[in-house]
């Protein structure tokens, strides 16, 4: 696969992701595919193994949130053939609490054969906590943080 053909990939994993096309998420990654969340809160899986899995963790993400609206993609390639990083931005709000959720992304993308292997996707948590009805709060002082 080309370079231009992964960031088309990835590409279409975040406008599928970004406007809650859910149904189109899991067919991009192989059978054995793995979504990596690794600063997810607690509540939000942190890895995701398989197709089936991948596709059930999507296709509830309309109850939870309106659309991502992801924008302002860099997508690079990286030395190693397959291997791209990905900025991104989001701008949406929870359903649960209409409390707005914005976010910036950076994901590490492995790609083979025509499919994503591994979304690994690393994000600040707090904004999603707080999107979430939770609060953060700095030790020692009791103030929340921002």
């Amino acid at each position: 696969m080309s370079v231009a053909e992964g960031k088309a990939l990835i590409t279409s994993y975040l406008d599928a992701v970004g406007t809650l096309d859910v149904a189109a998420v899991a067919p991009l990654f192989h059978e054995d595919g793995v979504l990596d969340i690794p600063y997810a809160p607690s509540g939000i899986p942190r890895t995701l193994a398989g197709r089936a899995a991948i596709d059930e963790f999507y296709r509830a993400l309309p109850e939870l949130v309106t659309p991502m609206n992801f924008a302002g993609y860099r997508i690079s390639a990286l030395e190693e053939d397959g291997e791209f990083v990905a900025e991104y931005t989001s701008d949406s709000s929870m359903k649960q609490t209409g409390v707005p959720y914005r976010n910036t992304y950076v994901a590490r993308v492995t790609v083979r054969d025509g499919k994503i292997a591994r979304f690994a996707e690393f994000f600040d948590p707090i904004p999603l906590v707080e999107a979430l009805g939770g609060r953060v709060i700095a030790a020692g002082n009791g103030k929340e943080s921002a």
